[in-house]
């Protein structure tokens, strides 16, 4: 479900989409980017892979309460306890040949 702020800061629900399996969405704050994920059946479970453009741990995001419009930050942090070497090949690492 996507959300627009108002003139007021309040947020509403702007549309829908339903993902069939193989479909892809978008969202960026250029294109849109508040919004809710949920699973479309009660009776089975969904699987949606995520793809994002940064280090997700690390980056500053947004909480919304579409009720209210309220704002709030977070960083997800990671929850292994060893930081793998996301953006670089590991001193170790020789690629095939």
């Amino acid at each position: 479900e996507s959300f627009a702020r108002t003139a007021n800061g309040a947020l509403v629900g702007v549309g829908t989409e339903t993902l069939r399996p193989g479909e892809v969405g978008a969202v960026s704050p250029r294109i849109g980017d508040i919004h809710a994920v949920r699973n479309a059946y009660d009776d089975r479970t969904s699987i949606s892979i995520h793809v994002y453009g940064a280090d997700i741990g690390a980056v500053r995001r947004h909480v919304f309460v579409p009720a209210t419009g309220e704002t709030k930050d977070f960083v997800s942090g990671y929850t292994n306890h060893v930081l793998p070497n996301v953006w670089g090949q590991d001193a170790a690492f020789t690629p095939p040949t």
